[in-house]
């Protein structure tokens, strides 16, 4: 029988895999450039979260993570500003994977070793 820290790592793996699914939906799929984005935020989302199943994780790592998340969250302001006609709307829509991602940076910031 499996041990609950080996299930939680499956689960892990399996929203990395769901992570890089979206990531290649991302680059197959016709989608207008507002939906990509908002398809690669969810990804990067779904990564970091899949992460925070793993026992620990190493530094350098986070703050890949942390400056990576940081890159997407600006090209993702400016391409709402530029692109969107309903700026609002378009905002909002990436306010919950935001939000949800700085929630899972800081989970995620506790298991990191030195």
């Amino acid at each position: 029988m499996k041990s609950t820290v080996q299930t939680q790592r499956w689960y892990g793996y399996f929203f990395i895999g769901l992570s890089v699914v979206a990531l290649g939906m991302t680059g197959l799929l016709a989608l207008p450039l507002i939906d990509r984005a908002l398809l690669l935020t969810t990804a990067l989302t779904l990564l970091v979260y899949g992460l925070t199943y793993q026992p620990r994780i190493a530094r350098s790592w986070w703050r890949i993570l942390l400056g990576v998340s940081l890159v997407v969250g600006v090209v993702d302001v400016v391409l709402t500003l530029t692109v969107a006609p309903e700026l609002v709307t378009a905002l909002f829509s990436f306010a919950l994977p935001f939000a949800f991602l700085s929630v899972l940076l800081g989970f995620l910031k506790r298991r990191v070793q030195a």
